[in-house]
């Protein structure tokens, strides 16, 4: 703070997380906004020593959480009474005193479950990340856009291979891959943008049309957040699509009132004339030229009437130096993974290129996450 000016900003920040924590009711985007807010009263407090610490510090947490989560230490911790840093050490085969270094994190939010796969893959990205300049030394500009020739690929020594050939590699990345899936589908909004409960008459009128095709929809988180809106499809069908090692474990429990497909989209899309195509967060693993194709392949079984709704974060035209960090750190990574968070200028360029057109972009009240709405272009 070397000025009156931020002084008065960081004041002026400091009541109004103040105000956010006094009116704070727990809800999603007061949330997100309280969370902004003192991101950044902490931008505004900190030296660049201060962030070259901060990443110090996370480098060293993140070591020593991996080595409490891989040794399974903390499933060894019982969930009541107590255990020594000893006997904890003999029971996982380490080293007391490591182990009592790791333990300092004191936290247990590594325990079995989706957070500790979570930050297993997260963690897989790191000999991608170490090899990162080594791999820009030894390949062409052009192989960061090749499909089989990505950063995460040669980090594990497959390259060759595309980033879902590699998770499919082995069953612990695979199910590491599925399980932190569904932890990301959690964080992220499905509805409360796009308003699939304003469709119900067309729905009904047309009942022998799907209504709504998921394509790569994972375990269905999306179409079972869908039918609170709609329940069950108006009457019509709802579908998921996806590969058969996605699909195979899910029950009709699982899933009620929706239909399973084993289904690769980079090949035409076979269900003709739905009301709603919905392709989430797949167009961000994708450079360009790929997303147009992805697009053509479900533009080719449109009727006059169908959409798209494409759901994905739209980074900003210009960098929100206030704004989301998520956005562009979740760029960065899919960069590793031949991929790319796009902007609304692309997203329409990509949508044009496909022979589609954009009705409506449908954005979530907070953050970048947002909803498109295509149709076939009309002459």
């Amino acid at each position: 703070m070397d000025s009156f000016q931020n002084f008065s900003e960081l004041s002026q920040t400091a009541d109004e997380i103040s105000t956010k924590v006094k009116n704070f009711d727990g809800n999603h985007h007061a949330r997100t906004e309280l969370l902004k807010q003192v991101d950044k009263l902490r931008l505004f407090l900190e030296e660049p020593i201060d962030a070259v610490m901060w990443q110090w510090e996370y480098t060293n947490v993140i070591a020593a959480l991996n080595l409490l989560v891989e040794t399974k230490t903390f499933e060894t911790i019982p969930e009541k009474g107590s255990i020594t840093a000893k006997d904890l050490a003999a029971a996982v085969n380490v080293d007391e005193s490591a182990i009592a270094r790791a333990l300092r994190i004191k936290s247990l939010a590594y325990r079995p479950g989706f957070q500790e796969e979570f930050f297993k893959l997260i963690y897989d990205h790191t000999p991608a990340y170490i090899k990162l300049p080594e791999y820009f030394r030894t390949h062409s500009k052009e192989d960061l856009y090749d499909l089989t020739k990505g950063p995460y690929a040669y980090g594990h020594g497959l390259e060759g291979k595309t980033y879902y050939e590699v998770i499919s590699h082995t069953p612990e990345r695979l199910h590491m891959f599925n399980t932190t899936m569904v932890t990301m589908e959690r964080q992220s909004p499905i509805t409360g943008m796009y308003p699939f409960a304003t469709l119900k008459h067309e729905v009904e009128a047309e009942k022998e049309r799907p209504f709504v095709v998921d394509i790569g929809g994972g375990r269905g988180q999306a179409l079972i957040a869908i039918q609170k809106e709609a329940p069950e499809g108006f009457g019509a069908k709802m579908i998921l699509q996806d590969r058969s090692d996605v699909l195979e474990s899910l029950t009709e429990q699982d899933i009620p009132n929706i239909e399973k497909m084993v289904y690769d989209f980079h090949t035409p899309q076979p269900i003709k004339n739905a009301h709603v195509y919905f392709i989430r967060r797949i167009l961000h693993d994708f450079y360009e030229p790929v997303c147009i194709q992805l697009l053509k392949n479900i533009a080719s079984a449109m009727g006059s009437t169908s959409r798209v709704v494409i759901a994905d974060m739209i980074r900003p035209e210009k960098t929100d130096v206030d704004g989301e960090i998520m956005i562009y750190w979740m760029d960065f990574c899919m960069m590793m993974l031949n991929g790319k968070e796009k902007s609304e200028k692309e997203f329409r360029e990509i949508i044009d290129a496909a022979g589609l057109e954009v009705i409506k972009i449908w954005r979530y009240p907070v953050g970048t996450q947002a909803q498109i709405e295509c149709r076939l272009k009309r002459a």
